[in-house]
């Protein structure tokens, strides 16, 4: 591991493997206040400060600021592993990991903004409803305006919100970066699963946006946002937006294969002292044990093969419509493909799963919740890939990028 030479500056990870090895050692602790989380609504800012402490936050934020500016391959690992130990802790991480690459498109004063504060963490409210920002003097008004699912609100300074800015007789889809203090927040997560999230509404009755804290999609799909331009790397030209839903798939897939070591924990304890002709006729939870294991491994497998791929890319701003597609298919393919796998082992539990003290249970309940996710719709990433294989135009609600 190396470290930044300014001591307010967190540890910079060399390579995927220390960035991974540092996730592992938070885990044990991360799995111990799991249920807590869950009670709470919330993650708690001890784990919050446990991973700022570590660098992790900043595994794809640029060098110049500190980060380590690893891949995508990187974030799916550490994200997995953290999701494995606190399925809501590991999808914080996912978002505002790769808030940290998205703000690497921003300009680079907008940047500064944020990453001089080595503890600034940024979510995101992909689509902002009401009232449509407007174009002012030197930059954009948002008025009145709301939007759903900002997970990671509790703990961020900083907002990036999606919204379709009015431009003369159109509308320009633009991110925009707003700071918490001037949005109300709105405490309605009462949710079935993943409720550490807090992923919570956020209201902007008010808020004027100066001109280097907006970045036009378009941009950043062409490989041309003023962020890629500054660095020159291609990890700021990855192919948008397909990218966005990796920093979320890494929960669901650690959710799956933490799953398998919980199941297989419990039952070990179960059959411990058991006469052997007894273990020996559990074959079929052997069984359905070994299955649901090479699931959630290779769902891990392929997404973070596709990872591999696109962090090889030159310039994924390039991407052909059948890639992207393809990059989209393997995301909610690995998400389905991790439930089913956490769902198999909750059947095998039988009655005792079902009480609020099992860990199964709100594993269970998280992946479930997670694999919901509009990114995650395999009908719809199926759509999409199988129009692209056949050569046949993207559909006109499912614009791919390009």
């Amino acid at each position: 591991m190396l470290v930044a030479k300014d001591p307010a500056r967190r540890p910079v990870f060399a390579s995927r493997a220390d960035a991974l090895a540092s996730a592992r050692a938070l885990a044990p602790a991360l799995r111990e206040r799991a249920a807590k989380a869950d009670r709470d609504r919330m993650v708690s800012a001890e784990n919050i400060a446990e991973i700022s402490r570590a660098g992790l936050f900043r595994l794809m934020a640029p060098r110049i600021h500190g980060g380590s500016q690893l891949g995508f391959a990187s974030l799916i690992e550490v994200t997995a592993e953290l999701a494995s130990a606190c399925g809501s802790t590991g999808w914080l991480f996912g978002v505002l990991a790769g808030h940290n690459w998205l703000l690497g498109l921003f300009p680079p004063e907008a940047q500064g903004e944020v990453f001089d504060n080595p503890d600034s963490l940024v979510a995101s409210v992909v689509r902002l409803g009401g009232q449509k920002p407007r174009r002012v003097p030197g930059g954009y008004r948002i008025e009145n305006a709301t939007g759903g699912y900002c997970s990671g609100i509790d703990h961020s300074d900083w907002i990036v919100v999606g919204a379709g800015v009015e431009k003369g007789e159109g509308v320009e889809t633009t991110y925009l970066l707003v700071p918490k203090s001037e949005v109300e927040v709105v405490d309605d997560w009462f949710t079935t699963g993943m409720r550490g999230t807090g992923s919570r509404t956020i209201r902007v009755s008010d808020s004027f946006v100066p001109e280097h804290r907006g970045v036009p999609v378009a941009a950043m799909a062409r490989g041309e946002a003023p962020g890629a331009l500054f660095h020159d790397v291609s990890l700021y030209r990855a192919p948008f937006p397909q990218v966005l839903p990796v920093s979320l798939s890494g929960a669901p897939l650690g959710i799956g294969r933490g799953a398998v070591n919980v199941f297989a924990e419990t039952f070990a304890r179960k059959i411990a002292g058991w006469p052997e002709e007894q273990i020996g006729e559990q074959a079929a939870f052997f069984t359905r044990l070994a299955e649901a294991s090479a699931e959630a491994d290779s769902a891990f497998a392929l997404v973070l093969n596709t990872c591999v791929e696109i962090d090889a890319l030159a310039d994924g701003s390039k991407a052909t419509a059948l890639e992207r597609a393809r990059y989209m298919r393997d995301i909610s393919h690995g998400a389905w493909r991790s439930r089913l796998a956490v769902n198999s082992l909750f059947e095998a539990s039988g009655g005792s799963g079902i009480f609020d003290s099992r860990e199964l249970q709100r594993v269970w309940r998280d992946i479930n919740a997670a694999a919901a996710h509009n990114s995650f719709v395999r009908e719809r990433a199926g759509g999409m890939y199988g129009r692209a294989i056949l050569g046949l135009p993207p559909s006109k609600f499912d614009r791919i990028g390009q």
